[in-house]
């Protein structure tokens, strides 16, 4: 009987270490997937970033700009052709 004690104790030990266990497993899967939100934001970060360093949006309104210019000049001269 005494052993049975023993073994029921034992078995109450094991599942109360189960437990913290599980539950340290839970919180670094928890910090994993910040972590893994965090770099993904991150590297948007760094595509928006590396776009503006670029100038992919400046050189199209430049672009544009001038098209616009040079039609309009165009349209200007072109009645005295």
């Amino acid at each position: 009987m005494e052993e049975l004690k023993l073994q029921v104790s034992y078995l109450q030990q094991v599942r109360e270490q189960f437990v913290t266990l599980e539950q340290k497993y839970d919180l670094s899967k928890i910090n994993f997937a910040e972590k893994v939100r965090e770099n993904k934001g991150l590297e948007q970060k760094v595509k928006s970033l590396e776009k503006d360093l670029t100038f992919d949006r400046p050189l199209v309104d430049i672009r544009k700009i001038l098209w616009t210019n040079i039609t309009q000049s165009i349209n200007d001269v072109w009645p005295s052709i």
